[in-house]
């Protein structure tokens, strides 16, 4: 097997954990203890890893994707980080109406 395959698998690898490490019913946290910030942060990281292999063998169609992937992941990690602590006005009122049950 080639360091550029062995890339792709480890990418394909941490892609896998990102995801399954994360359990929404836990909230902002995950199943390892991972804030949204870290697993954007694993997932940018399997991208370039896949970026690397799909250069190595130059696959243009593969090389796009992964392009347009890390562009999406940059994309949400500003929009996270500049609404952070903000609620859109959906969230705002079904947080409303949770609290109005309660009392």
């Amino acid at each position: 097997m080639s360091l550029s395959q062995s890339l792709g698998f480890l990418g394909t690898g941490f892609v896998a954990l990102a995801y399954i490490s994360a359990d929404p019913s836990l909230g902002q946290r995950t199943l390892l203890g991972w804030d949204q910030h870290e697993r954007f942060a694993l997932r940018c990281i399997a991208s370039m890893l896949f970026l690397i292999h799909a250069a190595t063998i130059r696959d243009v169609v593969f090389v796009v994707v992964q392009i347009v992937n890390l562009t999406a992941i940059v994309a949400i990690v500003l929009c996270v980080k500049k609404y952070e602590r903000q609620m859109c006005l959906t969230h705002l009122q079904e947080t409303h109406r949770k609290q109005a049950l309660k009392v």
